[in-house]
């Protein structure tokens, strides 16, 4: 006969952690789990994801912590300030180019 393999949780902690994070499902509520039952922080995710109740929160800077702007957004900011609405192939060009596109537009606005 197979062994029994030990759980890394047990049914008590698994009903407190739902229901915790079900009250508040934020990286917050993660943390404090993580400082109750003393997992890893990854481990208690994957647990919730496993049992479907775990939220992804949404990104909502870069990594290197700017806030996320999309290549459509920059598009919309030139056209804008140009007054025209007829640059929507500019979202074909490279994020770091429109960027520095949206850049010189306002600094050449500003020198009017």
């Amino acid at each position: 006969m197979a062994e029994a393999t030990a759980k890394n949780y047990t049914d008590e902690m698994v009903e407190a952690m739902v229901a915790a994070y079900e009250d508040a499902p934020t990286l917050a509520t993660v943390e404090s789990l993580v400082a109750q039952f003393d997992k890893p922080k990854r481990s208690i995710i994957s647990k919730l994801s496993s049992l479907g109740v775990y939220q992804a929160q949404p990104r909502n800077t870069t990594k290197q912590g700017t806030p996320v702007v999309r290549k459509s957004e920059l598009v919309a900011q030139i056209q804008a300030s140009l007054g025209t609405n007829q640059l929507d192939s500019l979202a074909k060009a490279s994020k770091a180019d429109l960027e520095a596109l949206v850049e010189l537009v306002q600094r050449a606005q500003f020198s009017n």
